[in-house]
């Protein structure tokens, strides 16, 4: 009987990553951990056979000793966040985990990464504590996501930050970790920042960042990841010396919105005054997940698709309009990637696709498309799923923080618990098989917590 379950188990490792043979990189934002109510999103969501990558992110640059060090000491350590991450790999041994390092709020507009890479000294120091971080912490590689080079006025950047990365890789090629980089999908900046045939040859592969190429920043609405125009970014790269298999396409489970001038102009292009509002869950500017859009849908708002299929849709209510990729161009650009031999798809990020089954299609329907068009398999999107049921809203008396990092566990629900983080109550679930164990404050054995088992 052993024999036959462990056969079994590692036939659902092979087929659960088998993505059709692409890889499906997925980001994870730690910050999604401290959304308010149903949007609260840990690592102790994720599920270990979703996704062959996953990228942890962020870890940033020190402004001082210009190395690698932790984003928030509370989410990534405090509530186990890396350690949660990583040991998704017990579940799945095929798994790959990364640390990204960067991203917008690290790399843009600063000076810090520029600063490294022009200094020998400053970026051999780096690799040496980039290369303790990622084992420390039983990463599998380190996603490089520099935002961007070259800007602004720094040229040698771009010659400095190849100089880095083949550092790096050999620093991790004996540990046999990776080494990844995300990139503007914009032309005019990869001829600005990045040596294509040299980045082709230092890394495992590239995340092309094929979204957010519109955006409140500008004075009129426009859809924010048409796929006409990241055809011509794909071309680009392809021509330009990228190997196919090593370009990662990717795909935004989000939208992005503006507050419109004239409420009774809503085509595109249309005059914008900045961004809209806050979403109910995400709390950000111009920014509105995937399930925060589906939400909408059936409150009134109005929806636009492109009969030419060169972009998703966009919708308007009032005086606020977006745009966004529904479940269909996901799987429109799924297989374009497919059809250019790309090495698979990567998509920002996980706590952002409707795991509340705001759309009617079952939990995860974006990375759950995706995952079906690589394998060749259809994704019914007209015949609505079951929803599934939401993680429900706690009626038992008010949990009064008095201690940051506070522990209590649920009476109803052995999985679900809850911490103190900066006087606020979030909701936590340990992994599926383990429950909350209150003496020692950690997912445990059910038959360790009793009542439990």
């Amino acid at each position: 009987m052993k024999i036959v379950v462990l056969l079994a188990l590692s036939l659902l490792v092979t087929l659960a990553n088998a993505q059709g043979n692409y890889k499906k990189v997925c980001y994870f934002a730690n910050w999604a951990v401290y959304r308010n109510g149903l949007g609260q999103y840990g690592p102790d969501k994720l599920d270990a056979f979703e996704c062959t990558h996953l990228i942890y992110g962020f870890s940033v640059l020190d402004r001082v000793t210009y190395e690698m060090k932790i984003f928030d000491d509370w989410a990534d350590i405090g509530l186990g966040g890396y350690r949660t991450f990583t040991g998704l790999k017990n579940q799945n041994p095929n798994l790959k985990t990364l640390i990204a390092l960067g991203g917008w709020n690290d790399s843009a507009f600063s000076t810090q990464y520029s600063e490294l890479v022009a200094d020998p000294v400053k970026m051999a120091n780096f690799v040496q504590k980039a290369l303790a971080f990622v084992l420390q912490y039983n990463f599998d590689g380190l996603d490089f996501d520099w935002e961007y080079p070259g800007d602004p006025g720094k040229p040698e950047d771009k010659e400095n930050f190849i100089t880095l990365l083949r550092m790096l890789r050999d620093a991790f090629k004996p540990h046999n970790l990776l080494l990844t980089i995300a990139v503007s999908c914009s032309a005019v900046r990869a001829e600005t920042s990045y040596n294509i045939p040299a980045l082709a040859e230092a890394v495992d592969f590239v995340n092309l960042m094929t979204y957010d190429i519109h955006g409140a920043w500008e004075n009129q609405v426009d859809h924010h990841a048409p796929l006409y125009r990241l055809a011509e970014s794909v071309d680009f790269w392809l021509e330009n010396g990228m190997p196919a298999e090593k370009l990662i396409f990717g795909l935004p489970a989000y939208g992005r919105s503006w507050k419109l001038e004239d409420p009774t102009q809503t085509g595109l292009l249309s005059p914008a005054t900045g961004a809209g509002p806050l979403g109910q869950f995400t709390g950000q500017d111009g920014f509105l997940s995937l399930y925060e859009m589906c939400s909408y849908q059936q409150s009134g708002w109005t929806t636009v698709t492109d009969p030419s299929g060169k972009m998703g849709p966009y919708s308007f209510k009032g005086t606020t309009w977006a745009s966004w990729d529904d479940v269909d161009m996901a799987i429109r650009k799924v297989k374009y990637a497919m059809s250019k031999n790309l090495g698979g798809i990567m998509f920002w990020e996980l706590s952002l696709d409707d795991f509340l089954g705001f759309c009617n299609m079952g939990p995860r329907p974006f990375s759950n498309a995706i995952t079906a068009t690589l394998e060749g398999r259809p994704f019914d999107t007209s015949t609505p799923a079951p929803t599934p049921t939401l993680y429900p809203i706690t009626t038992q008396r008010p949990i009064k923080c008095t201690s940051n990092g506070q522990y209590y566990a649920d009476p109803a629900d052995c999985s679900k618990y809850y911490q103190c983080v900066n006087e606020q109550v979030i909701t936590l679930y340990c992994q599926a098989g383990l429950v909350f164990n209150s003496k020692v404050n950690v997912c445990d054995w059910p038959y360790n917590v009793p009542g439990c088992y």
